[in-house]
């Protein structure tokens, strides 16, 4: 078994076009998407379908853009992130299970800097804006366009919202900036699908979800799974 099968569980021969990266499987999800389990490897586990290869990463920036770059010598052409937020912006009056695409991402990524509060003002990673009009355009999906931060510390979020505010961010959630600074070293296209999981004011991310809630994030998962189908078939 050579290196790359070795860590991802599958051959990389076998990697198809669209690749679909989860840092957790959000429940559901696999079954939306046809497949019916991943094989393990190393790191990763993955499985392909027809026009889709699915990764699950583990959650984390550093998991996330190692497995951009491992795909950098393979068939992947498109990269997507399908994962969870928490909501920072009151504003917008988005609730549990809605969906977002992040625009921009603002790194945090060392927690040792946000303990010892060494923070400088992040440069912002951005999506393939070609391949999220193709997506929007074909999926017909009326989503919220959305900032967020990729922030590596839940102990030290809610101190952190002013400095998130003073940047512009909707959101909150750990991989997107890696992502897309990954994938634009890997020459790939990319972008993110987020659900709302959590609101930092009112529904932290510790509290167990409502009834109401869990529908929300089901439905929000289903439509997520089912526009990212829609796409590669």
């Amino acid at each position: 078994m050579d290196r790359f099968a070795a860590i991802f569980g599958i051959e990389k021969e076998t990697i198809e076009k669209n690749c679909l990266l989860l840092p957790f499987i959000p429940p559901g999800a696999l079954k939306e998407l046809g497949v019916k389990e991943l094989s393990p490897g190393a790191v990763f586990s993955s499985a392909s379908v027809k026009g889709l290869t699915i990764v699950k990463t583990g959650i984390g920036a550093s998991f996330v853009g190692d497995a951009v770059l491992y795909l950098a010598k393979t068939n992947c052409k498109n990269i997507f992130l399908l994962g969870s937020c928490g909501l920072i912006n009151n504003k917008l009056g988005l609730r549990v299970g809605d969906l977002v695409f992040p625009t921009v991402a603002y790194p945090f990524e060392s927690f040792t800097d946000i303990l010892t509060q060494r923070i400088q003002r992040p440069v912002g990673a951005y999506p393939d804006s070609g391949l999220m009009s193709d997506f929007l355009e074909s999926t017909g999906l009326d989503l919220h366009r959305s900032a967020c931060v990729s922030f590596s510390s839940l102990y030290h979020e809610d101190s952190f919202v002013p400095v998130f505010q003073r940047l512009g961010a909707d959101v909150i959630e750990m991989e997107c900036a890696a992502l897309f600074h990954a994938a634009r070293k890997a020459e790939k296209k990319a972008l993110a699908l987020l659900f709302i999981s959590d609101i930092l004011s009112s529904k932290p991310h510790y509290e167990t979800p409502t009834p109401e809630d869990k529908k929300s994030l089901a439905e929000g998962i289903h439509q997520a799974c089912g526009a990212i189908s829609k796409f590669v078939s």
